[in-house]
């Protein structure tokens, strides 16, 4: 599962860069329906600087993003060190918490980011 994974990003990123890349975001509904910017907003630009190996840039864009590839490659690495039967190494399992921490990184993402664009636009 995790290998389908990699595979389906690392297709994804060709498909990007090959067709998508220059044309610029499309419109966003939940930006255009109530102008704040939506959970997601930030997502595809922190794919870009992690394939383009920035990764503060990826943080600062849109912090799920190298959270989730984070705990991806923890876990990959976990399960491929238990198969080459490295002494006291056991493959990651899944808790959680896990998921809980990166729902919470998502809205304090998507909190933070629209009580800046509401302040900056008082100003």
């Amino acid at each position: 599962m995790g290998l389908a994974a990699g595979i389906l990003l690392a297709v994804g990123w060709i498909v990007y860069r090959t067709f998508f890349e220059g044309l610029g975001p499309g419109e966003c509904a939940f930006r255009s329906a109530t102008g704040l910017y939506c959970p997601g907003c930030g997502g595809t630009r922190a794919v870009d600087a992690l394939f383009s190996g920035h990764l503060i840039r990826a943080i600062i864009y849109h912090p799920f993003v190298p959270y989730c590839i984070f705990m991806w490659l923890i876990y990959e690495g976990s399960h491929l060190l238990e198969i080459l039967h490295v002494p006291h190494v056991r493959g990651m399992k899944f808790r959680n918490s896990y998921m809980w921490i990166g729902l919470g990184i998502l809205f304090l993402n998507w909190i933070v980011k629209n009580v800046l664009l509401i302040v900056l636009n008082l100003r």
